[in-house]
């Protein structure tokens, strides 16, 4: 009886330990998953340095991208590692509030395409057709 009690719990907690691994997911992102804070938003045609909002933030987890600061705008992004380049596309975002939603950011239209200039374990360079967005990690 103790024989069939012992072999329930090892399969219980074998069944137990597969099912917790199993759900975990791998970032394949690399680097560039965290929180990132913005701090300036460089425009590439005068040369002009704003500073963003404060406590503005690029978040990047997995396949998703969430603004944070001026509001709060979350997105769906694709990576490309051998290109360096983001696709961002914020499907709540309306048109007519791409300037106040997402320009606050850096980001001058929806979609956006933003290619990573620089990326290491501190920093993140972010460019558009438009502007230079320079973020530390926090």
């Amino acid at each position: 009886m103790k024989f069939i009690k012992y072999i329930a719990l090892i399969v219980t907690v074998a069944t137990a330990l597969f099912c917790g691994v199993s759900c975990n997911k791998a970032s394949h992102n690399g680097k560039l998953d965290g929180q990132w804070q913005i701090m300036s938003i460089e425009e590439s045609a005068t040369g002009k340095v704003t500073s963003p909002v404060r406590n503005s933030y690029i978040c990047i987890n997995l396949h998703i991208i969430q603004l944070t600061g001026n509001g709060m705008t979350t997105g769906n992004m694709t990576y490309d590692k051998k290109a360096a380049t983001l696709y961002c596309d914020f499907p709540y975002v309306k048109p007519e509030q791409v300037e106040s939603l997402l320009g606050s950011f850096g980001l001058p239209s929806n979609p956006v395409t933003l290619d990573i200039v620089k990326l290491d374990g501190k920093s993140l360079v972010l460019r558009t057709d438009k502007t230079i967005i320079t973020c530390r990690r926090f």
